[in-house]
């Protein structure tokens, strides 16, 4: 029960009803007033306004370390007042009643392994990882390098193995960005901001200020409709038929394709979707930063490409963006299978069988694991972003674990090629049922009888 005499007391009910422009935001039982901060959220004034009315608890503690708790004082203006459960007589309300205990039971278990695993030292730096992984990098780099300015009679082959390596190396140049902008590198968030400008915008391309924004804003509303920014390309790749809906005849006949044209639009012209993206995007405060690294990224490729014989310069070119274009691949295969929801229904699972639900892990080992730069643990990462990748595999059991108990679905694809299939197979589904919804609208272009749009 909260009692504070000094604060107003929100029902969870009133909280959802407060005027959207106090962006009051509920975190562990409190209330605070975040409309001061949407300019200088890290995340977005978007993802804010999002959770305006709701309850953060669980999505703010995936954002931000323990440390960080102390600021909400500034912010707080009052506390929650659980409004108690009424069971409505009936098997109806019996339901009701046992879903919502079953959602905070297993809510409960969540948190209690998060707040285990902080006290072991999950989240902590490793310095010899970081040293693999930096040292991984720069042999990637050394060997495109060799490749490319190597005197030899066997040009092209040379050139092309150069640009095999040049791509690959931009592509885990931008999987280190992704852990840099997660700020679990160096777990240092000044250093690691600064790391993930280098490696994102300067080396890799990707301008790392709007690649925060938007990546902040998929992990709180992952899969969510009209919500998630990374949920398929609109008007280009739509895995839910809402998407579809809303496209006028012309586009609609073009994404009826989209299962076939998926992987050549993600591996030719999403990375220069990306450039392109990230920089007309990018925040105002970030704005300057990006377009002087992306200045300096395009500086040296062009002089890569200078010291490429010009016979080979177009060759050379195509490879490398092609083999770093497989990279789009990889962050879609995550995602695009998995169920698109309400922002409503997601809020309903909780964050912990909301992340479960729409996020999909790769089966690796050895051998490949270091090619996917942590994604192949996706559930893991999303339901604890501050991470450092090397941890990500020791703690798949004890989510698998807690899955199990809690009857909660961990979905793993027996590889790259299974998951990209996957990802097809929902583009087709969500171009096949369109024609179903069509055909049920009624003159006002309301859907008469509901209908699952996404399956897998």
């Amino acid at each position: 029960m909260c009692v504070d005499p000094k604060h107003k007391s929100w029902t969870p009910r009133e909280l959802a009803k407060a005027p959207p422009e106090r962006v009051l935001i509920a975190i562990d039982g409190r209330v605070h007033d975040c409309a001061g901060w949407l300019r200088r959220h890290p995340g977005g004034a978007a993802l804010l306004r999002t959770y305006a009315g709701r309850d953060a608890s669980d999505v703010f503690a995936a954002f931000h370390g323990p440390e960080v708790y102390k600021t909400l004082k500034a912010f707080d203006v009052g506390c929650v007042v659980e409004e108690p459960v009424v069971e409505n007589p009936g098997l109806d309300g019996a339901l009701t009643g046992a879903y919502a205990r079953a959602r905070r039971k297993e809510t409960a278990a969540f948190r209690k392994l998060r707040e285990e695993l902080w006290r072991e030292g999950a989240f902590e730096r490793s310095v010899g990882a970081i040293a693999v992984t930096v040292a991984r990098l720069l042999i990637i780099l050394a060997l495109a390098m060799w490749f490319t300015l190597r005197r030899t009679e066997w040009v092209t082959t040379s050139r092309a193995a150069g640009a095999v390596f040049l791509g690959l190396f931009w592509q885990q140049s931008l999987l280190l960005a992704h852990d840099c902008c997660h700020r679990c590198l160096t777990r240092n968030t000044a250093v690691d901001k600064r790391l993930g400008y280098v490696f994102g915008t300067l080396i890799g391309g990707v301008g790392a200020g709007w690649w925060n924004m938007e990546h902040c804003e998929h992990h709180a509303v992952t899969q969510v409709i009209d919500g998630d920014p990374s949920a398929g390309s609109h008007p280009v790749l739509c895995p839910h038929t809402s998407m579809i809906d809303k496209l006028g005849p012309i586009l609609r006949a073009v994404v009826n394709f989209q299962a076939l044209y998926y992987v050549p639009i993600c591996v030719f012209v999403g990375r220069v979707n990306l450039h392109i993206i990230s920089i007309l995007k990018a925040p105002t405060k970030d704005k300057l930063t990006d377009l002087c690294l992306m200045a300096g990224y395009a500086a040296y490729n062009a002089l890569i490409l200078q010291s490429v014989e010009p016979s080979a310069r177009a060759t050379y070119f195509v490879i490398s963006n092609t083999v770093c274009g497989v990279l789009h691949l990889v962050l879609n295969m995550n995602h695009y299978p998995m169920p698109m929801l309400s922002f409503d229904t997601a809020m309903d699972l909780g964050f912990f069988r909301f992340q479960c639900v729409t996020t999909l892990n790769i089966a690796s080992n050895g051998w490949t694991s270091w090619y996917y730069g942590g994604l192949e643990n996706q559930i893991e990462h999303h339901l604890f972003p501050l991470m450092p990748r090397h941890y990500l595999p020791k703690i798949t059991q004890r989510v698998k674990k807690l899955c199990e108990d809690h009857a909660v679905p961990f979905t793993v694809a027996a590889g790259f090629f299974d998951a990209n299939n996957k990802v097809m197979k929902t583009l087709n589904n969500a171009t096949r049922n369109i024609d179903v919804v069509l055909s049920r609208k009624d003159s006002h272009g309301n859907v008469s009888t509901p209908s699952e749009l996404h399956e897998e």
